[in-house]
Protein backbone atom coordinates (compact mmCIF):
# COMPACT_ATOMS: atom_id res chain seq x y z
CA UNK A 1 0.00 0.00 0.00
CA UNK A 2 1.17 3.34 -0.86
CA UNK A 3 1.28 6.18 1.43
CA UNK A 4 1.87 9.61 0.89
CA UNK A 5 5.02 11.29 2.47
CA UNK A 6 5.70 15.03 2.98
CA UNK A 7 8.29 16.95 4.76
CA UNK A 8 7.97 18.85 7.79
CA UNK A 9 10.79 20.87 9.41
CA UNK A 10 10.63 20.58 13.76
CA UNK A 11 12.95 22.06 15.94
CA UNK A 12 14.35 18.43 17.72
CA UNK A 13 15.72 17.13 14.08
CA UNK A 14 19.40 18.14 13.61
CA UNK A 15 18.42 18.74 9.30
CA UNK A 16 15.54 21.16 10.24
CA UNK A 17 13.30 18.21 9.06
CA UNK A 18 11.44 14.73 9.81
CA UNK A 19 9.54 12.47 7.57
CA UNK A 20 5.90 11.51 8.45
CA UNK A 21 3.82 9.20 6.84
CA UNK A 22 -0.11 9.65 6.64
CA UNK A 23 -3.06 7.85 6.01
CA UNK A 24 -3.13 7.15 2.08
CA UNK A 25 -5.31 10.18 0.77
CA UNK A 26 -8.25 8.72 -2.11
CA UNK A 27 -8.56 11.13 -4.46
CA UNK A 28 -12.16 11.84 -5.02
CA UNK A 29 -13.00 11.44 -9.09
CA UNK A 30 -15.24 13.96 -10.32
CA UNK A 31 -17.05 14.43 -13.55
CA UNK A 32 -19.02 17.99 -14.10
CA UNK A 33 -22.20 17.87 -16.18
CA UNK A 34 -23.47 21.48 -16.99
CA UNK A 35 -24.30 22.82 -20.20
CA UNK A 36 -22.35 25.99 -19.82
CA UNK A 37 -19.12 25.91 -20.42
CA UNK A 38 -17.94 28.51 -18.36
CA UNK A 39 -19.91 26.76 -15.05
CA UNK A 40 -18.02 23.90 -16.26
CA UNK A 41 -15.08 25.21 -16.00
CA UNK A 42 -15.55 27.26 -12.55
CA UNK A 43 -16.65 23.91 -11.15
CA UNK A 44 -13.30 22.25 -12.23
CA UNK A 45 -10.93 24.66 -11.37
CA UNK A 46 -12.37 25.11 -8.02
CA UNK A 47 -12.17 21.63 -7.22
CA UNK A 48 -8.65 20.96 -9.27
CA UNK A 49 -7.10 23.75 -6.77
CA UNK A 50 -7.89 20.89 -3.65
CA UNK A 51 -5.94 18.29 -3.49
CA UNK A 52 -8.39 15.83 -2.60
CA UNK A 53 -10.27 16.03 -6.06
CA UNK A 54 -9.49 15.03 -9.90
CA UNK A 55 -12.35 16.16 -12.34
CA UNK A 56 -11.83 13.29 -14.80
CA UNK A 57 -14.15 14.29 -17.04
CA UNK A 58 -16.79 17.24 -18.18
CA UNK A 59 -19.70 17.14 -20.19
CA UNK A 60 -22.03 19.07 -21.62
CA UNK A 61 -25.83 17.37 -21.49
CA UNK A 62 -26.79 14.50 -19.74
CA UNK A 63 -27.69 12.24 -22.88
CA UNK A 64 -23.44 11.27 -22.50
CA UNK A 65 -23.45 11.33 -19.32
CA UNK A 66 -24.65 7.56 -18.65
CA UNK A 67 -22.07 6.31 -20.58
CA UNK A 68 -19.05 8.56 -19.42
CA UNK A 69 -19.67 7.44 -16.13
CA UNK A 70 -19.85 3.86 -17.21
CA UNK A 71 -16.44 4.25 -18.55
CA UNK A 72 -14.65 6.30 -16.10
CA UNK A 73 -16.51 5.08 -12.70
CA UNK A 74 -15.94 8.81 -11.43
CA UNK A 75 -17.04 8.92 -7.65
CA UNK A 76 -19.06 11.59 -7.45
CA UNK A 77 -21.17 13.55 -10.36
CA UNK A 78 -21.93 17.32 -10.44
CA UNK A 79 -25.01 17.43 -11.87
CA UNK A 80 -27.18 20.76 -13.59
CA UNK A 81 -30.44 20.30 -13.47
CA UNK A 82 -31.79 22.19 -16.43
CA UNK A 83 -28.93 20.83 -18.78
CA UNK A 84 -30.20 18.87 -21.92
CA UNK A 85 -30.78 15.24 -20.93
CA UNK A 86 -30.12 16.35 -16.82
CA UNK A 87 -32.10 16.47 -14.24
CA UNK A 88 -34.35 14.22 -12.24
CA UNK A 89 -34.50 11.45 -15.08
CA UNK A 90 -30.39 11.56 -15.15
CA UNK A 91 -29.88 11.44 -11.63
CA UNK A 92 -32.51 8.35 -11.24
CA UNK A 93 -29.89 6.50 -14.83
CA UNK A 94 -27.19 7.46 -12.53
CA UNK A 95 -28.01 6.15 -9.55
CA UNK A 96 -29.21 3.25 -11.33
CA UNK A 97 -26.09 2.25 -12.81
CA UNK A 98 -22.92 1.73 -11.21
CA UNK A 99 -22.27 3.21 -7.42
CA UNK A 100 -21.73 7.04 -7.36
CA UNK A 101 -22.70 10.00 -5.70
CA UNK A 102 -24.68 12.64 -7.54
CA UNK A 103 -24.66 16.03 -6.08
CA UNK A 104 -27.06 18.35 -8.16
CA UNK A 105 -25.46 21.80 -8.58
CA UNK A 106 -28.09 24.73 -10.04
CA UNK A 107 -28.97 27.76 -10.10
CA UNK A 108 -33.00 26.69 -9.88
CA UNK A 109 -34.03 26.22 -6.08
CA UNK A 110 -37.58 26.16 -5.86
CA UNK A 111 -38.75 23.56 -3.27
CA UNK A 112 -40.32 21.37 -5.77
CA UNK A 113 -37.28 21.00 -7.43
CA UNK A 114 -34.89 19.72 -4.85
CA UNK A 115 -37.67 17.86 -3.65
CA UNK A 116 -37.90 16.24 -7.20
CA UNK A 117 -34.19 15.75 -6.90
CA UNK A 118 -33.67 14.19 -3.29
CA UNK A 119 -36.80 11.54 -3.97
CA UNK A 120 -34.25 10.66 -7.36
CA UNK A 121 -31.56 10.00 -4.72
CA UNK A 122 -29.23 13.01 -5.31
CA UNK A 123 -26.69 13.09 -2.45
CA UNK A 124 -26.49 16.84 -2.49
CA UNK A 125 -28.31 19.99 -3.62
CA UNK A 126 -25.75 22.82 -3.90
CA UNK A 127 -27.52 26.41 -5.33
CA UNK A 128 -24.73 27.52 -8.00
CA UNK A 129 -25.14 31.31 -5.98
CA UNK A 130 -22.91 28.98 -3.34
CA UNK A 131 -20.08 28.33 -4.89
CA UNK A 132 -16.94 29.38 -3.63
CA UNK A 133 -14.10 28.51 -1.66
CA UNK A 134 -16.36 25.94 0.73
CA UNK A 135 -17.61 24.14 -2.12
CA UNK A 136 -15.02 21.72 -2.32
CA UNK A 137 -15.43 20.72 1.24
CA UNK A 138 -19.67 20.73 0.57
CA UNK A 139 -18.91 18.12 -1.90
CA UNK A 140 -16.76 15.91 -0.37
CA UNK A 141 -19.02 15.82 2.91
CA UNK A 142 -21.49 14.30 0.69
CA UNK A 143 -18.77 11.92 -1.03
CA UNK A 144 -18.35 11.01 2.97
CA UNK A 145 -22.40 10.21 3.43
CA UNK A 146 -23.87 13.23 4.07
CA UNK A 147 -26.75 14.49 2.73
CA UNK A 148 -26.57 18.55 1.86
CA UNK A 149 -29.23 21.01 0.80
CA UNK A 150 -27.01 24.04 0.30
CA UNK A 151 -30.32 25.88 -1.15
CA UNK A 152 -32.34 28.53 0.10
CA UNK A 153 -35.87 26.77 0.29
CA UNK A 154 -33.65 23.32 1.89
CA UNK A 155 -35.76 24.03 4.73
CA UNK A 156 -39.43 24.27 3.11
CA UNK A 157 -38.38 21.47 0.26
CA UNK A 158 -37.99 19.18 3.74
CA UNK A 159 -41.70 20.12 5.20
CA UNK A 160 -43.27 19.29 1.62
CA UNK A 161 -41.32 15.68 1.44
CA UNK A 162 -42.25 15.39 4.91
CA UNK A 163 -45.86 15.80 4.31
CA UNK A 164 -45.88 13.20 1.35
CA UNK A 165 -44.95 10.34 3.85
Amino acid sequence: MAHRCRTRGTAGSDDGRTLTRSMPMQTIRVIVADDDESIRNTLAAILETDERFEVVAEVPDGYALVDVVAQLRPDVVLLDVHMPGGGVAAARALLAGPPVVVVAVSGETSPRTVGDLVRAGVRGYLAKGRIGPGFPDLVARCHQGEVLLAVPTAAEAMRRLALEH
